[in-house]
């Protein structure tokens, strides 16, 4: 089989993250702390971030059509993060804490936005000879939490 060696190199923008996590995990109204306990910055091998807006249909009976009412947005960040060789996996035991994360896409102008939530699911994956990875889960919005969403 004939192989193509005039294939165009791929070139990949980083993504830089920064995550600041609340000082214990979400028992009633743990708020997210002014001066955060616990700072991280780093790059991300995927960010995946999901948005929907929560209606109501506030169409009458003779409607002819849909008139949805916006009662709130929401969605989720999953993050797939290097392992700090010396900070170490970062979100492991914070199943529960409210977390903020900056995320910053590459050179691109306006591609700056800060969401705030839940962490909802931790996860982490050692294979020999590739780089450690972490994969969080933060759901947007969290009791407590003033947050959401805030484009830059």
């Amino acid at each position: 089989m004939p192989t193509n060696t005039n294939v165009a190199p791929v070139f990949v923008r980083d993504v830089l993250v920064s995550i600041s996590l609340g000082t214990t995990n979400q028992a009633g109204a743990t708020p997210m702390p002014a001066t955060p306990t616990v700072a991280y910055e780093c790059k991300a091998r995927s960010v995946s971030i999901s948005l929907e807006s929560r209606t109501v249909d506030l169409s009458t009976l003779c409607s002819a059509y849909e008139e949805p009412f916006e009662t709130r947005k929401g969605g989720t960040v999953n993050l797939e993060l290097f392992v700090d060789k010396v900070a170490g996996p970062m979100f492991l035991y914070k199943t529960g804490f409210l977390a903020s994360v900056k995320v910053v896409l590459g050179t691109t102008s306006g591609s700056t936005c800060t969401y705030t939530g839940l962490i909802t699911a931790t996860g982490l994956s050692e294979t020999a000879g590739e780089v450690q990875v972490e994969t969080v889960t933060i759901t947007i919005g969290g009791y407590g939490n003033t947050g959401g969403i805030v484009a830059a």
